[in-house]
């Protein structure tokens, strides 16, 4: 990924500085408001991801606390909410408070529009194609309000069937579009777009599918043509985009079976949530961490558990999982052997 400042855009002013902070802002409050359940503070402070897990979780909780201030300066309200019953004592959970966000307050500020500018900008830099269209739109309207044409904007990657896929979502559109599946079949498609992510640089969606009337995922790389969406459809309230974050394993043409793998009692909790990605059920015992998810590529799910071996994962069921681990292992110790 190439840093901030190593980018020049079209007018060869400066990138953006790499602010750490406003990324971690930003961030937070998008995970908070995209989430369709309150996120606990172990689940904010051990994240990495959005800029916190430095492995002091009272100075993560403490930098909690001041990005919580720091979006409430800005109208947007963190709320704490517990479960009905819950003792004092119990963890909090938190989520945006939408009744009161923005409620007071007027135009965006100088320091508001300096601060979102920042986080766009770095995240156009880094390479997305999922969201480079709805953010680079955002920025301009930003820029235009606070009088900040001047600023030159950053090299954005534009990805044509990311856009459509975008509009569609927007929309609330059922998308049309020709498919090329990963053996270069070719099939028209009709779906319903509930959610979309990327990984590794390349534009994913999910939604539900008319040809097996089940939410499935695509790549927006593999649309050959797009046709403009129409009719319309609700995301079910129930629906959570973490359920379809991918594996390895999850590409086979079968139908998945439940697998079972363990993590050492010493392993770190951050890193067991971190590899799991909320999929799947994940349970702690004296034993250790149990992970239990649907894989459909058995020697794909055995060549995931092999790579985080030195993470203290194993396999544990079912005994087609424990018999791909061990034929990864013997073709290791031949392949050594043999050296």
């Amino acid at each position: 990924m190439a840093s901030a400042s190593t980018v020049t855009n079209k007018k060869s002013a400066p990138g953006p500085v790499f602010d750490k902070a406003a990324q971690r802002i930003l961030n937070l409050f998008f995970v908070l408001n995209s989430s369709p359940e309150p996120l606990t503070t172990e689940q904010i402070v051990l994240d990495s991801d959005l800029g916190y897990g430095s492995g002091n979780i009272d100075s993560d909780k403490r930098k909690f606390r001041r990005d919580r201030d720091k979006l409430l300066e800005r109208g947007i309200v963190i709320k704490e909410v517990r479960e009905a019953g819950a003792q004092e004592t119990e963890e909090s959970a938190w989520t945006v408070d939408r009744d009161h966000t923005f409620a007071a307050g007027g135009l965006i500020t100088a320091d508001d529009a300096d601060l979102l500018m920042v986080a766009i900008d770095q995240a156009l830099v880094s390479g997305s194609t999922a969201f480079a269209t709805p953010l680079a739109d955002i920025r301009s309207k930003i820029a235009y309000l606070t009088d900040r044409a001047d600023v030159g904007d950053p090299m954005i990657r534009h990805s044509p069937m990311a856009d459509a896929v975008w509009s569609a979502f927007a929309e609330r559109c059922a998308l049309r579009f020709l498919y090329r599946n990963g053996r270069g079949e070719q099939r028209m498609r009709t779906v319903c777009v509930y959610g979309i992510f990327e990984h590794e640089g390349i534009a994913y969606f999910c939604g539900l599918d008319n040809t097996t009337n089940a939410v499935r995922t695509f790549r927006c790389d593999r649309i050959v043509r797009a046709w403009r969406p129409s009719g319309s459809y609700a995301i079910p309230e129930d629906f959570n985009l973490s359920d379809y974050l991918f594996f390895e394993f999850d590409f086979a043409d079968r139908e998945p079976v439940a697998a079972t793998f363990s993590f050492e009692p010493e392993s770190p909790s951050d890193l067991v949530f971190g590899l799991t990605h909320g999929r799947g059920k994940l349970d702690r015992t004296g034993e250790g961490w149990r992970w239990t998810v649907g894989i459909r590529d058995i020697d794909a799910a055995a060549t995931f558990c092999m790579e985080h071996s030195m993470d203290g994962m194993r396999p544990v069921s079912p005994d087609a999982l424990k018999q791909a681990w061990n034929n990864l292992i013997e073709r290791t110790v031949t392949a050594h052997a043999c050296a």
